[in-house]
């Protein structure tokens, strides 16, 4: 009957180390540097004893430790240039950066298996479209931008001189599609914008028949609204009779 037999994987002397410090519960800034110098060279003569080739790596590594070792138990030597505590708070160093480095990695490692298994849709470019066409909007579509321009309005009339007493205009939709008409005329194919149309003294109400007088425009003179995009300013235009043109 064949035995198997599972021994551990160390990457280098640091991590059988810290393995060690593990196992036994140590801080690794308090360590009992005897007691982990016997069981490394434990672990390396159990390895010799199998036959196993001992890298040079790990001798390295049991032969400082003796050295740690034997300078902590001998009597201190003055004319010695390095104090034992200096090389075990060397190695302790050392042994404190292998371990961060390692739990980093093994973090990557496990953010590595977690990504294998997602599939992600890969990006849609879309090209950007610059070219700014004017379109027809819906006269009831008006209703947004209308808002935002008489918003725009009172906070300009908040701004203006202070309280006084307010005098009520009455405004006429005939009057005002007239006089909108008037203004169409002057400006010709390039039409006018629905601000310009807004005087900087306009009332509310004034601006409310304004926009009352633009649907009935639209509705029955073929007034045409023309706009970039939602939201912003629109621009006007009337249907020109041939004999006009």
């Amino acid at each position: 009957m064949a035995y198997a037999v599972s021994l551990e994987t160390y990457e280098g002397p640091l991590d059988l180390l810290i393995n060690l410090i593990q196992k036994n519960k140590i801080d690794i800034y308090n360590i009992p540097i005897a007691k982990i110098t016997n069981q490394y060279l434990l672990q390396i003569r159990t390895w010799q004893d199998m036959d196993m080739d001992v890298a040079s790596e790990f001798v390295v590594m049991a032969a400082r430790l003796l050295e740690i070792k034997a300078k902590a138990l001998l009597p201190k030597n003055e004319d010695e240039q390095e104090d034992p505590e200096n090389l075990q708070a060397k190695l302790v160093r050392q042994l404190v950066e292998y371990k961060i480095f390692k739990e980093i990695s093994h973090y990557f490692k496990t953010r590595e298996q977690i990504e294998l298994c997602a599939i992600y849709r890969d990006p849609e470019y879309i090209p950007q479209n610059i070219e700014e066409i004017p379109l027809v909007i819906d006269p009831y579509a008006l209703e947004q931008c209308f808002k935002q321009l008489l918003f725009q309005k009172e906070e300009e009339l908040e701004a203006l001189a202070p309280a006084q007493k307010i005098i009520r205009e009455l405004f006429n939709i005939e009057e005002k599609i007239a006089e909108i008409t008037e203004i169409l005329v002057q400006a010709g194919v390039d039409g006018v914008s629905f601000s310009e149309l807004l005087r900087p003294e306009i009332t509310r109400e004034e601006v409310v028949v304004t926009l009352q007088a633009l649907l009935e425009m639209v509705k029955t003179s073929g007034l045409r609204l023309l706009q970039n995009r939602v939201f912003i300013d629109f621009q006007i235009h009337r249907e020109v009779e041939n004999d006009e043109q």
